[in-house]
């Protein structure tokens, strides 16, 4: 018999050697032996190996389409196996299941933590922020690299040049200028 647990956010998984009523004594792949409370057991399995699970659970986590989990999850609190047999089948294999539960536990702008297992949908109103903040993110990265890839080159960008002695001698380190200067200079290997 093996199990996937919870081991301070990172889920692992493992022979179960001895089981006592409150823990369970657990070997992991690399020969380890751990304790693990009963409460930090997520599944229990007979098949595949911890190690394969894992590995499954990986991949169909990165093949889920979160917004439509979203759609199909309950409004209130439910259990990552439960959204697993509504996404996937009634029948959905411990494979399946624990890919659900990366997703989830990896998705937390869509769904809250509301225990060991257990999740929350988000209200669609913080949903549609947090994704357009996470937008937001990703075009100021963007910018960042352009304008890195500019002074990288030796031109400096209008925006950088506007702010070059704020930059250089009193830096506010969170301003994107900042941040492409700083990367421009590691990828030069030269100070800024």
């Amino acid at each position: 018999m093996h199990a996937l647990f919870d081991d301070a956010g990172k889920f692992l998984a493992g022979r179960i050697l001895s089981e006592a009523e409150s823990s369970a004594q657990i070997e992991l792949d690399s020969g380890k032996r751990v304790k693990v409370k009963a409460a930090n057991i997520l599944l229990k399995f007979d098949k595949p190996a911890p190690a394969e699970l894992l590995a499954q659970a990986r991949e169909t986590a990165a093949s889920i389409e979160l917004p439509l989990a979203w759609e199909f999850a309950p409004e209130d609190e439910f259990g990552f196996a439960d959204l697993a047999r509504e996404y996937f089948s009634a029948n959905a294999p411990v494979a399946e299941q624990a890919g659900m539960l990366l997703a989830l536990y990896e998705a937390p702008h869509y769904f809250r933590r509301a225990g060991k297992g257990r999740f929350r949908k988000a209200p669609a109103e913080i949903l549609q922020q947090a994704l357009a903040a996470i937008e937001k993110k990703k075009q100021v990265q963007a910018q960042i690299e352009a304008w890195a890839a500019e002074l990288a080159a030796g031109r400096c960008p209008q925006p950088i040049r506007e702010q070059l002695y704020k930059i250089l001698f009193r830096p506010d380190k969170n301003a994107p200028e900042y941040k492409a200067v700083v990367e421009a200079s590691r990828a030069a290997h030269q100070a800024p």
